[in-house]
C-alpha cells in the first residue's frame, strides 16, 4: 500500500488506465516535470501515455480502495510501532495515545479514553490498549464513505451513470440534473458481479499464452543449438582448406551469426508481446478480484471501469494475437569442397530455408 513514486502510504491515489496507482501530489510532481503544456502524462511504471481528461491530473480516476487500504496499513503501522502517539481528539496534540479506538478510528489520551467510556453512544466502542500491542490481534479499519471534492463536506451516495462517477446530493441538480442516477449502494452490487465476470472471462488467456512463450524459449534454445552446429560445420571445413579460404570462412561465420541474430530478435520480439500480455492480464485479475471481494460499493465503482475496460482490452489483443512464433526457418550451409575453383571468394553459403525435414520441433 504505498506509492512506488515516494515509497510512502497513498495519499490522495488516483488510479491510470493502465492500472497503477499513485499519490495525487506524485502524479502532479510527474507532470510538472513532464511540462505543463502537455495534456498527457507517461505512466511512471509502465511508460503507457495517459491522456488527462482536460489536460489536468484531477481529471483522473480516484481510487476509494486503495485509499482505504493505505489508511488501514498506516493505522496497523502506528499500533505495532515503539514510537508515541498524539492523541487525536485533543486539542493540545502532545497528548500521548494510549488507546486506538477502532469504531471512531482515532488514537485517544488517557483523559479522552475515560470520556470515551462515559459517553453512552461511544462505551461499547473496541479500544486497543496500545502498551499490549504485540500481543493483540490487529483489527480491520473503520471504512470511511468518500467525500465530494467540490463539496468537501457531502458524501458520495449517488452513481451518475451517464457521467460514469460517484456524486454527492449537491451536485446532483448542478451538473447531473436529467442523468441516469442510482443509489451507489445498488448500482456498486452490479459493478461487483462485473468485475467477477471480468476476473472469470480471463481464465483462458493465460494457460495458452504461457504455452507459446515455453515453446518461444525452446525455440531460441534450438536457435543457438543450430547456429553451433553450423559453426562446427563451417570451421571443420575451412580447416581443411587451409590458410586459402581462411578469409571466406570467416565471412561465413559472420553471415550465420547475422541470420541466427535476426532469428533471435524476431523471437525474442514476439515473446515479449506475449510476456506483456500475461503480465496486464494477471494484474488486472489481481485487481479485480480484489476489489470484487470489497464490501464497499464506492470503493468497487471508483476502480470499476478502468479494470474492466483494461481486461476488455487484454481479451481482444489475445484474439487476434498469434500463438505460434512466426520464426519457422531453419539455417542450414552448403559447403560443397569438390567444387572448388578460382572463384574461392565466393565459395560456400549461409541461409534459411523452410524445410521439414530440418524441424527439431513445431513453435
Amino acid at each position: 500500500m504505498t506509492c512506488e513514486v515516494c515509497s510512502e502510504y497513498y495519499t490522495d491515489p488516483l488510479m491510470l488506465p493502465c492500472l497503477h496507482s499513485f499519490c495525487k501530489k506524485c502524479l502532479i510532481k510527474a507532470k510538472e516535470k513532464q511540462g505543463s503544456a502537455d495534456t498527457s502524462l507517461k505512466c511512471p511504471t509502465c511508460d503507457t501515455n495517459v491522456n488527462l481528461p482536460d489536460g489536468k491530473i484531477e481529471g483522473l480516476t480516484q481510487n476509494l480502495w486503495f485509499e482505504h487500504k493505505s489508511k488501514e496499513a498506516s493505522v496497523k503501522k502506528k499500533i505495532v510501532s515503539k514510537e508515541a502517539i498524539s492523541c487525536d481528539k485533543c486539542d493540545d496534540s502532545s497528548d500521548a495515545a494510549v488507546v486506538y479506538c477502532c469504531d471512531c478510528g482515532q488514537f485517544l489520551c488517557d483523559h479522552c479514553k475515560k470520556g470515551h467510556k462515559r459517553n453512552k453512544k461511544e462505551a461499547n466502542h473496541k479500544l486497543i490498549d496500545l502498551e499490549t500491542k504485540e500481543s493483540i490481534k490487529l483489527p480491520t479499519v473503520k471504512h470511511e464513505e468518500g467525500y465530494c471534492k467540490r463539496h468537501t463536506d457531502q458524501k458520495l451516495i449517488y452513481y451518475c451513470n451517464d457521467c460514469e462517477k460517484l456524486i454527492c446530493p449537491n451536485c446532483l441538480p448542478i451538473k447531473h440534473k436529467d442523468h441516469n442516477i442510482e443509489d451507489y449502494i445498488d448500482v456498486g452490487e452490479t459493478a461487483r458481479k462485473a468485475l467477477k465476470e471480468s476476473v472469470a472471462s480471463c481464465d483462458g488467456v493465460i494457460p495458452p499464452v504461457t504455452e507459446a512463450i515455453a515453446n518461444g524459449e525452446k525455440m531460441l534454445e534450438q536457435i543457438a543449438t543450430r547456429k553451433e552446429e553450423v559453426r562446427q560445420e563451417i570451421k571443420e571445413t575451412f580447416e581443411e582448406l587451409k590458410a586459402a579460404l581462411d578469409k571466406r570462412c570467416n565471412d561465413l561465420l559472420m553471415e550465420t551469426e547475422e541470420i541466427a541474430s535476426a532469428k533471435r530478435n524476431s523471437v525474442e520480439k514476439q515473446l515479449e508481446g506475449f510476456c506483456k500480455l500475461v503480465k496486464e492480464v494477471s494484474h488486472g485479475r489481481h485487481l479485480a478480484s480484489s476489489v470484487s471481494e470489497r464490501t464497499d460499493p464506492g470503493e468497487v465503482l471508483s476502480v470499476k471501469k478502468l479494470i474492466t475496460n483494461q481486461l476488455e482490452q487484454c481479451i481482444e489483443e489475445y484474439k487476434k494475437l498469434p500463438l505460434e512464433i512466426e520464426e519457422n526457418e531453419v539455417i542450414v550451409t552448403h559447403l560443397d569442397t569438390s567444387s572448388l575453383s578460382k572463384e574461392i571468394n565466393e565459395f560456400g553459403s549461409v541461409s534459411e530455408v523452410d524445410i521439414d525435414a530440418y524441424s527439431i520441433d513445431s513453435g
